[in-house]
């Protein structure tokens, strides 16, 4: 059977990070569109636009190697109904009028989530990924609920823990690496 599903990273966050953790979700972006994923978020700004605008700068790098066949997508599932408030580094925008309820329509529609910074928005997000089932990796150095979550085992329901990432490049990789079976 062949199967036309493209892989795809939930990255959430702070909408008013850091300076450094505008970098780091930069990188998240660019590391998952290098390693074959699409990205998704909520589609506004801070992490979700640092993101999406890393993803876009990977998608350009490919583009001018020659590679521009079926490269990944740039998601934005917004918790309003206005299509005109995504980041303009979006590829396909979702209106969804839903408000925080979208925060679970995100997760599931990642296969796998990574974490930055974030307030008590990115908290329900981590949890909506743990009750999923989603592998989570939560970026340390960004500080918030992804930095005193990383490393920590939300509670009983699974054997593993939310892996704790220093870098994009590790968080990006362990995404990929649960994917393909591989348990830390």
């Amino acid at each position: 059977m062949v199967s036309y599903h493209k892989p795809v990273i939930a990255v959430v966050g702070s909408s008013a990070p850091s300076p450094l953790t505008r970098q780091l979700a930069f990188e998240v972006g660019r590391e998952a569109v290098r390693a074959g994923f699409s990205i998704v978020s909520g589609g506004l700004g801070g992490i979700m636009e640092a993101a999406s605008q890393g993803a876009q700068a990977a998608k350009d790098e490919l583009r001018r190697s020659g590679s521009d066949v079926d490269l990944p997508q740039v998601i934005a599932v917004l918790p309003v109904a206005e299509k005109q408030r995504a980041t303009p580094f979006a590829d396909i925008v979702l209106p969804t009028g839903l408000g925080y309820a979208r925060n679970a329509v995100v997760v599931l529609a990642g296969d796998g989530v990574i974490a930055l910074e974030g307030g008590s928005g990115t908290l329900s997000e981590i949890a909506y990924a743990w009750q999923f089932g989603k592998p989570v990796a939560a970026l340390a150095p960004s500080g918030g609920w992804a930095a005193r979550l990383a490393g920590t085992s939300l509670d009983g329901k699974r054997g593993d823990s939310v892996y704790r990432a220093e870098s994009a490049a590790a968080a990006v990789e362990f995404i990929a690496g649960q994917l393909a079976g591989n348990k830390p």
